[in-house]
């Protein structure tokens, strides 16, 4: 049986903490990391329930004391929209819209929306509807007639 010391357990949740920070835009695993980094050099010294502890406590203290400096760092205010200015514009089908099967995608002033056909026709791709309703996150369309835009 392999025995592994305890400063390399914390320095492997270290590296793994830092590396899921990598595919995550919060800031947030990243102290949880530098934590198990400290808890790594407590483990030379100290037994279990301190490192435990020194992990727990280490990561808190960055969490709480970087929340709002992350928050800034990170700080991506979303679009805001009033959504019934939306309604009778046009839109292009970026998904084949059949109500059946549950598809639809429409994209409008640059947003991608969840789309219903209103009269259950399917829609192909490329194709411009209108957008005659609003329903929750869901846009009811209507095909364009011959030469409107």
């Amino acid at each position: 049986m392999v025995v592994v010391e305890p400063f390399v357990v914390w320095l492997i949740f270290g590296v793994f903490f830092v590396i899921a920070e990598i595919f995550t835009p919060t800031f947030f695993l990243l102290w949880f990391g530098i934590g198990a980094f400290v808890a790594s050099a407590v483990s030379i010294v100290f037994g279990t329930l301190v490192q435990v502890i020194v992990f727990i406590v280490a990561s808190g203290i960055l969490v709480v004391l970087t929340r709002p400096l992350t928050k800034n760092l990170t700080k991506q205010e979303p679009r805001k929209i009033h959504i019934y200015e939306i309604i009778g514009k046009t839109a292009t089908v970026v998904e084949s819209i059949d109500n059946d099967k549950g598809t639809g995608l429409v994209k409008v002033n640059g947003d991608i929306w969840r789309a219903y056909s209103s009269d259950n026709s399917v829609v192909p791709e490329s194709e411009k509807v209108r957008i005659i309703k609003v329903d929750g996150a869901h846009l009811i369309v209507e095909k364009l007639k011959g030469g409107e835009e």
